[in-house]
């Protein structure tokens, strides 16, 4: 008898003969459905649009497939299919009229997050994943990548404007970190679900007045286990975090161009400090940049100068030494140099 998805939180779990129906055939849906088909799972694929040569593959991986021409015809197709466990991929964005009657059919859904995050230990030990939501979160995952692999650390970049996260958490030589761009579709899925097995160790928005409403950030924040990482001149992220259940001891962490308050980073003269990771921060300091640096890194205006603050909150909470990041900063090419 095929096991309760309830009961699907890794890798190891037994996926043989459970009955998924993945919807979306895009990037992210066929990295789901190759997956599940290594998995063991009885897989079918519902999808609309070109997909190139992955509809092929699919098939000669055992999966069932069904295209339809409409979100419509998709929704009616993933209603009559008999199934167990229903993961719905990003590229799938219906009118939420249509979701929703998938989400109320009384089959267990889960996004794409959720299905990932269950099987992120195929290599052992899950890495550490970092998710980050708003306009800015590809430039904050970009930034925080450089200087992680500048300190050997090798951090894989998934999502928006990124590969599949399942290609960094099935790498056969895996990977140490994961900064996971995230759409608000999926945070909103996310705030839908009834997760235990979604615990990131970091979650950044700096989004305060872009597309994300407070319910979209409260879901990012969810279940976050070391830091939430927060535009602290913003109402709305500020007030996200102070209503996120995240799990006990996990840290509020402000980044802005000010002088920085306690568990902040921000700007004191023409220092770029820390006040968040280290013992005596109610007393002291670190120094991580000077100002000139994050210019002639291509950091100057008062935006950019946020993004590179939250991502050097990403990599001083996932322990990269503070004078590694103005070495990093020296290295040529970074992407908002001119």
């Amino acid at each position: 008898m095929p096991a309760n998805p309830a009961d699907l939180i890794s890798w190891t779990s037994e996926w043989s003969g459970v009955r998924v129906t993945v919807v979306g055939l895009g990037e992210v849906g066929f990295s789901v459905v190759d997956t599940l088909a290594e998995l063991g799972a009885e897989v079918t694929a519902v999808y609309s649009g070109p997909v190139g040569d992955r509809a092929t593959i699919a098939g000669v991986l055992g999966v069932s497939l069904f295209e339809e021409s409409t979100d419509s015809e998709m929704t009616s197709r993933v209603l009559s299919t008999p199934a167990d466990l229903i993961v719905l991929a990003p590229e799938w964005e219906p009118e939420l009229g249509l979701e929703n009657e998938v989400w109320n059919d009384g089959v267990s859904v889960w996004s794409d997050v959720e299905f990932s995050v269950r099987v992120a230990d195929k290599q052992g030990e899950p890495p550490p994943m970092v998710f980050l939501a708003g306009e800015q979160a590809p430039a904050i995952a970009d930034a925080a990548q450089r200087i992680f692999l500048h300190a050997q650390v090798r951090a894989a970049r998934a999502g928006v404007d990124a590969p599949p996260v399942l290609d960094a958490l099935r790498h056969p030589d895996g990977t140490d970190a994961v900064l996971w761009t995230l759409s608000s579709r999926q945070l909103w899925r996310m705030g839908r679900e009834l997760s235990t097995a979604r615990r990131p160790v970091l979650t950044v928005s700096i989004d305060d007045a872009g597309e994300l409403g407070s319910e979209f950030l409260e879901a990012l924040y969810t279940q976050t286990v070391h830091a939430c990482v927060y535009r602290r001149a913003g109402e709305r992220t500020e007030q996200a975090v102070e209503n996120a259940f995240v799990v006990e001891g996990c840290r509020a962490i402000g980044v802005a161009i000010d002088t920085p308050g306690m568990s902040d980073l921000g700007r004191v003269e023409d220092i770029i400090c820390d006040r968040a990771f280290l013992p005596d921060r109610k007393d002291r300091a670190l120094e991580l940049c000077t100002v000139d640096e994050l210019e002639k890194a291509g950091f100057q205006t008062p935006e950019e100068v946020e993004v590179a603050l939250a991502a050097f909150a990403v990599v001083r909470a996932l322990d990269v030494a503070p004078e590694v990041i103005g070495g990093a900063l020296q290295v040529p090419g970074w992407p908002s140099q001119k």
